[in-house]
Order: structure tokens, then sequence, then C-alpha cells
């Protein structure tokens, strides 16, 4: 067999990624599935980019590794907070804090969302949430909380949900089956009950005066956000934007020659 040359090979994994078998289609059976935007920095020690970036479903499921009920109904209550707390503007993810249940599922979907993480100290975990979230912008410390019905989604099938991560309460032959039931009696209640619905109408927002957040697991440093109140440069303007070409501009040169000059000196000096 022809080995397939390097641009074959990108090829390829252009159409597997583009590939959404792992994506349920009847997601599109939804009155309002969310989607959201959002703006972070705009390199590694760079300032704010106000260009905002479309992040769907589709994205969250390829984050979280699959679809589930708990990532869906994460994503209706943050459209919901969104909505209240951010109406026509994106999530800016350099600058929100945001505290989740210990889930897999949920606490996946207030990260990629909000840009919070556990090591920065910027996502935390209350598990009295339940189905919700309380999102801090850092900069003002105005806080949102939003919180899942109570009764919308069933009793049972929550029930299960426990009864399945009991590790000797079923026998091998009982689990196996019950995960199949469960499973689809999830995605039953999904598509007859969630995806007819719209995120105002089951997930409550509330603004949160000084909210009590629980500690911060860690609390490192996030370089990337460090520069983000930068205004933007008045002489030198970097050629790595859409539409312009990716060529290393002739003028870097001199344009940088007095910031490597004093980086030489301070070396020299030091």
């Amino acid at each position: 067999m022809e080995r397939e040359t390097t641009r074959q090979s990108e090829q390829r994994h252009e159409r597997e990624s583009a590939d959404d078998s792992f994506v349920p289609d009847w997601l599109a059976e939804a009155v309002a599935l969310p989607f959201f935007e959002v703006i972070d920095t705009r390199s590694a020690q760079g300032r704010l980019d106000a260009r905002p970036k479309i992040v769907g479903v589709r994205d969250l499921i390829l984050f979280h590794g699959h679809a589930c009920d708990g990532l869906l109904r994460g994503a209706y209550a943050l459209r919901a907070l969104a909505d209240i707390a951010f109406p026509g503007r994106p999530f800016d993810r350099s600058d929100l804090l945001v505290v989740s249940k210990n889930s897999p599922c949920l606490g996946d979907v207030a990260a990629y969302l909000t840009g919070g993480r556990a090591r920065f100290g910027t996502h935390r975990l209350d598990d009295n949430l339940g189905v919700g979230y309380i999102v801090e912008v850092i900069s003002t410390g105005e806080a949102w909380e939003v919180r899942e019905e109570v009764g919308f989604f069933p009793r049972l099938i929550a029930t299960w949900e426990a009864a399945l991560l009991e590790g000797d309460r079923f026998a091998p032959d009982e689990k196996a089956e019950l995960i199949a039931v469960n499973e689809a009696a999830q995605w039953n209640w999904v598509r007859t009950t969630l995806l007819p619905s719209r995120p105002a109408e089951h997930y409550r927002v509330r603004t949160v005066r000084d909210p009590d957040l629980p500690p911060a697991l860690h609390e490192a440093q996030r370089s990337d956000t460090v520069n983000r109140d930068v205004r933007p440069p008045q002489v030198f303007a970097s050629p790595y934007e859409r539409g312009e070409g990716s060529a290393l501009p002739s003028a870097l040169l001199e344009t940088a020659g007095p910031f490597e000059q004093r980086y030489l000196d301070e070396k020299r000096d030091g």
C-alpha cells in the first residue's frame, strides 16, 4: 500500500475532525439550542481581543467527551444567565470566576464557557448549587446565580443516576441493563422536555450581592491575562491579524531595537 503523504494525512484529519457522528442529530429538534459568544486575550502575554468566537453545543461535546443530559442542562443554565447578566455581550473568559457543583458535566461546561480554572482559583466548587452556577466578574465584583427549576428533571432518573455510582448495589447483569435503561430515559427527557423549552423557562437567574464564595482549590497566577487591559500600541501594529499577511514585517527589527538594547543593558548591568 502506498504510504500517504503529509498533506494527505492532514486532509484526512480535517475530514475526520469535521465528523459530527458523536453529536446526536436530533439536537436539531431544539427550539433554542444554546450558543455563546466568548472573548479572550490575543496571545500568551497579550491584551484583550474584542473579536468574539462562537461556541456551540458541538464544541462543548467535543471538550467534555460525550453528549449527556448534564452537559445540556448546564448549557441551558448558562444561556439563561448570560441573557440576564450579559445581554448582547460575550463571556469575557479572561475576567470571570465561576462556581459549580463538582460534576464532570456541569464543571466542564463552566470551565469552557467562562474560562474559570481551578488551578487559578477562578473555578470553585459548591455541591449545594445542584444544577446551577454562580458567575462573578472579577474586575467589578458583579455576580449572578442561576439554578434549575425544582422538579424539572425527573426524580426517578436522578435516583437511577445516584444508584449507578454505588459500586456494589447491583449485580453485573442488573447494572448493565439499568445503564441502558437510564441512558434511554435521559435522552427521552432531553428530547421531549428540555429541547422544546427555552433556557429562561426553567432556569432562574438572580443577582447576587457580595457572594459568599467557596474557597479556591488553588490560586496560581494566570499569566495570559496579566496584560488584558493594556492599550493598543501606537507605533508597532502586529501583522498577525485576520485577513492580513503573516510575513515578518521589515520594520520589526527597527521597532524592536530599543527593547533589545534595554534587555542587553540590563543583562550587562546585572
